[in-house]
């Protein structure tokens, strides 16, 4: 009974290790895609920041996950992503999504 008990322990600090790191990077990144569309309002400036953030924090984010569109002065970016976790028995995919909006300085 005891070592079954530390089995599952040590299989939820396992778990734990594995499942951190893709969500906190994944709310680092989505707090980014908030503050970027505040700053970058072009779509090609945008779209290559946030690929470069993503890369930074070991999300697989690829160029076409990223939704950017503009209506009259708004613009809104959507950024729907996977992260694979292995837990060494199977693969856990994670699904994330960002979304933002911000105004686009007027046009002068």
């Amino acid at each position: 009974m005891r070592l079954l008990k530390v089995l599952v322990v040590i299989a939820g600090l396992v778990a734990l290790a594995r499942y951190f790191p893709p969500v906190y990077y994944a709310t680092q990144f989505n707090d980014f895609v908030t503050q970027e569309i505040k700053r970058t309002t072009a779509a090609a400036p945008l779209r290559q920041q946030l690929l470069s953030k993503a890369e930074l924090y070991f999300l697989p984010v690829k160029p076409e996950d990223i939704q950017i569109s503009e209506s009259g002065s708004v613009v809104r970016v959507n950024v729907d992503y996977q992260v694979p976790v292995d837990l060494f028995v199977f693969t856990h995919v994670l699904n994330f999504h960002a979304t933002a909006s911000g105004i686009a300085p007027a046009a002068q």
